[in-house]
């Protein structure tokens, strides 16, 4: 009867001959309570499997930094690397399986997979959690066809009509892009290439033939929406002109296809659009959850649903606002959300955070009366109030553009921690409905207040420290099992890693919000290196997947506006646990980082 169990990570993908080879080497100790398995910096010689007991790991300072329960495995890179600079101490009587070093390494060269799961780059560690769930969208892709995520037929303009026209029938018809036909080429004029238009200072007048894009990649009806995806991947660009018969009858964009592979989340759009009631919205803001939870348990990983939700509550909330709002009010205020909202990084809903800036001139009790009904209908579609009261139904945050600018000031010339924390909120800010130029013209204005004084930057950086404490008892309490084994991800993981991004893109003068777009950028202009910002993309993508379904499952049972940001780490697997130690430790490396370049410990 074999006496390992090969039954759990990583050890149920050995092969049976592998599984003999295991068997024939490993042996079983008992230690005793506060007996040193492993010494600081001492040369290992085995791998360590936890049969039962508790073994807590404890750094230089005397920090517990990690604890083993049964079926953890450790210390698989120090067993490599020769020794470990931590020590590993028995917390309760503690029965091990030990695999000598020589088996362990003849299991790494018979099997790649299994020295993966140990020896892998810490991004590459994180990613391949996903792949379960990748496999099941991908078997999707594969049968799905162009014309089932096909959502309309072009519009059709000609070369020589002009900017203005082109701008109106965007408009006039919610698309991205339009057709160009010009002699015999045929080309496509996107909403990206009008904002190139008024950045080029060019007039309304002028045609559009100067600002069409005529290499156009192609796709046709029948062709599967996979080839479609590759195609978008190998050019670099957000859509495919689709053809019939030959001949192009419109663009199958990103989003559609995401849409697609949404639970049909298509037909939510369908529905916002053709929306007239706040009791209407209320249904499709159910039908969106619903939605959620079911692509969840079909493998999406949290990063592709957050960004399929902040298009459909993009929607929604302009809806809602159109439908509750004058439309001089929509014409001269700029309508936004900010936080996790604002960067594409909510998936379940949560507190409202949101502003609205006006121009001069704006009837203010006509704003107040719409900005209190948005709040009270955004309470009914499921978002509960914000605790501080960043909703536009507090003047605060309701302010017309002199006004605004002046508050922007006053965050950056008082450099409070509360000033601080309600600027980083605002550069997350992505409009919603109105007027894009007020946002753009405040953003503008901060830039110019901001300098590269380093005492201002880490002022705001700062934040990042916030729960330090928290974070350097939380594995303690873990060796105590009277204790909660609840952790905080947004507190000891999540929010280091977005607050300390934020701050290096706001010194940068990034316009991106996303995290995951802002760390790319970041390392494009050197200021973050690649391997850390892989491993922090990976790293925050992982805990957002636990803090979602942490979510999922709460919702069951807990009360509206709950907290889900609780992990219960008793109820996670073993490759979940090993998964987010390596992630925690990433958020460790980068707080030292923003520690470093923001002079942390001088102010």
């Amino acid at each position: 009867m074999d006496r390992f169990d090969f039954s759990f990570s990583p050890y149920e993908i050995l092969t049976s001959a592998e599984r003999s080879v295991l068997q024939a080497s490993v042996d079983m100790v008992f230690y005793d309570d506060e007996a040193v398995i492993i010494e600081a910096n001492q040369a290992i010689e085995s791998l360590y499997v936890v049969i039962k007991g508790l073994v807590r790991e404890v750094n230089l300072a005397n920090e517990v930094v990690g604890v083993y329960r049964a079926r953890d495995t450790f210390e698989a890179r120090a067993l490599i690397e020769g020794t470990s600079p931590n020590r590993f101490v028995v917390q309760e009587q503690a029965l091990l399986f030990t695999i000598p070093k020589a088996t362990v390494k003849e299991l790494i060269n018979t099997n790649a997979q299994f020295g993966a799961y140990f020896y892998t780059s810490v991004a590459d560690k994180l990613a391949n959690m996903a792949y379960t769930g990748r496999v099941k969208e991908v078997e999707s892709m594969i049968t799905a066809k162009v014309r089932d995520a096909f959502r309309h037929k072009a519009t059709w303009l000609d070369g020589a009509s002009t900017i203005l026209e082109a701008a109106q029938s965007l408009k006039h018809n919610k698309i991205k892009s339009i057709l160009v036909k010009h002699e015999d080429r045929i080309g496509l004029l996107t909403e990206s290439a009008m904002r190139d238009i008024v950045i080029a200072g060019a007039t309304s007048d002028q045609p559009i033939l100067a600002w069409t894009q005529f290499d156009l990649v192609c796709c046709d009806l029948d062709d599967y929406v996979f080839n479609a995806l590759l195609r978008m991947t190998q050019f670099k660009i957000q859509r495919v002109i689709v053809t019939e018969h030959g001949q192009p009858i419109g663009a199958l964009e990103q989003i559609d296809i995401l849409a697609y592979f949404s639970n049909h989340t298509h037909l939510i759009a369908q529905r916002l659009e053709r929306a007239t009631t706040i009791d209407t919205l209320v249904d499709i803001a159910e039908q969106m959850t619903k939605s959620i939870k079911i692509l969840r348990g079909n493998g999406m990983r949290a990063q592709q649903l957050a960004q399929l939700t902040q298009v459909l509550n993009t929607s929604l909330f302009e809806k809602a606002w159109s439908i509750i709002a004058p439309p001089e009010l929509i014409e001269h205020s700029c309508l936004l959300v900010m936080g996790s909202e604002g960067r594409g990084e909510q998936i379940l809903k949560t507190d409202q955070d949101n502003a609205l800036i006006m121009r001069d001139g704006v009837d203010l009790a006509l704003a107040e009366q719409a900005c209190v009904e948005f709040s009270r209908s955004l309470t009914r579609l499921g978002y509960p109030p914000c605790n501080g009261k960043i909703m536009v139904n507090n003047p605060a945050w309701r302010k017309k553009i002199t006004d605004f600018k002046q508050t922007v000031y006053q965050w950056c010339n008082a450099p409070d921690a509360d000033s601080m924390m309600q600027l980083a909120i605002f550069v997350d800010a992505k409009v919603v409905a109105g007027d894009e130029s007020i946002l753009k013209e405040v953003d503008d204005y901060l830039n110019r207040l901001l300098s590269d004084d380093e005492g201002r930057f880490g002022q705001f950086s700062r934040p990042i420290t916030l729960f330090d404490s928290v974070n350097q008892g939380f594995f303690s309490q873990l060796i105590h099992r009277e204790n909660t084994s609840h952790m905080d991800i947004k507190k000891m993981g999540i929010f280091p890693i977005v607050h300390g991004v934020r701050a290096l893109s706001l010194q940068a003068r990034l316009v991106e919000t996303n995290s995951f777009e802002r760390i790319n950028r970041l390392a494009h202009l050197g200021i973050l290196d690649q391997s850390l910002a892989q491993d922090l993309v990976e790293s925050l993508s992982l805990m957002m997947d636990l803090r979602l379904d942490a979510g999922l499952s709460d919702q069951l049972s807990q009360s509206f506006g709950s907290n889900h940001n609780q992990i219960d780490m008793q109820s996670l697997t073993t490759l979940e646990r090993d998964l987010l130690k390596v992630a925690l430790q990433v958020v460790k490396r980068f707080k030292q980082k923003i520690h470093q370049h923001f002079h942390l410990g001088i102010f």
